[in-house]
């Protein structure tokens, strides 16, 4: 029991290193760097998590990232290359540590945009398992977005944003659908 809770505390702390280490070079870097809090309410459980992508450009087509996900009971984190073959297409693969017996954990996304429209496609393997994150964006005015959002374990459903003016803040909601049920998640990002 004690090796476990032990493994658990070596898990978060180096994603806490990690966490500071992006913050720091999230200041430096020129592609998309944010932090994200969210509220998911299923069946009067309120579950917090704090997403976090950060990413860096190094040549035109090459960059890195990393990714972090922590929440009450569960935490990770891994980095790797993203490539850009076209300025809208990024490809990104990575490795890290989850908080699981087996904390192995593999990470990989594509994100694509044309115009006022953009998606994103994560999927990720490891010790806890398969996992998988979709969503759609269309900008229909410079401070609102309406989507489609899709969470392994949440649910699907639209998603509606709103840009708070004058802030590197977006608020966000979407009613997902889950057992035939509806579950709020809400949702604060922060721009860096």
């Amino acid at each position: 029991m004690k090796a476990q809770a032990w493994k658990g505390e070596m898990v978060l702390g180096l994603i806490a290193y990690l966490f500071v280490g992006l913050m720091f070079l999230a200041s430096r870097a020129c592609a998309q760097n944010w932090v994200e809090e969210q509220t998911y309410v299923n069946q009067g459980v309120v579950t917090p998590r704090i997403d976090g992508l950060f990413t860096k450009t190094v040549s035109k087509q090459w960059g890195s990232f990393a990714w972090l996900q922590v929440q009450q009971i569960y935490s990770q984190g891994y980095a790797g290359a993203t490539y850009s073959p076209k300025p809208c297409l990024q490809f990104a693969l990575g490795a890290g540590l989850e908080q699981d017996k087996h904390p192995a954990r593999i990470g990989s996304y594509v994100y694509l945009c044309k115009g006022p429209v953009s998606g994103l496609t994560v999927f990720e393997g490891g010790g806890s398992g398969f996992w998988y994150k979709v969503e759609t964006n269309y900008q229909a005015t410079h401070r609102i977005g309406i989507g489609t959002l899709s969470e392994r374990y949440r649910g699907h459903g639209p998603k509606f944003e709103y840009s708070v003016p004058h802030t590197p803040i977006k608020l966000w909601f979407a009613p997902l659908i889950i057992h035939n049920s509806i579950s709020p998640l809400f949702g604060l990002r922060w721009n860096l």
